[in-house]
């Protein structure tokens, strides 16, 4: 007699990169089910230089790990756009 297969759930972070907004969305999958878990994106403001909107990225970043406790995470490929040197950063 075979046990039923376990079915356990994997929590995923998706994230859209950019320096003016980073989006992120979290799904949970379970067997061939998909769960909205959340969505949202980080703004920093435009007017801070590179160094300091990194960090706000990184740390609304953090802020979204620590609340959904993702197992993995995908990040978007970036293309190059028109601007080849802001792709680039």
């Amino acid at each position: 007699m075979s046990s039923p297969p376990i079915r356990s759930s994997v929590r995923i972070l998706g994230i859209d990169p950019g320096l003016r907004r980073t989006g992120w969305g979290v799904i949970e999958v379970e067997g061939n089910r998909l769960l909205f878990v959340g969505c949202g994106s980080v703004e920093p403001p435009q007017d801070l230089p590179l160094a300091s909107r990194l960090l706000a990225i990184h740390e609304g970043l953090a802020t979204v790990l620590g609340d959904f406790r993702p197992a993995e995470a995908a990040v978007e490929q970036t293309f190059v756009n028109k601007d080849g040197v802001a792709t680039l950063k």
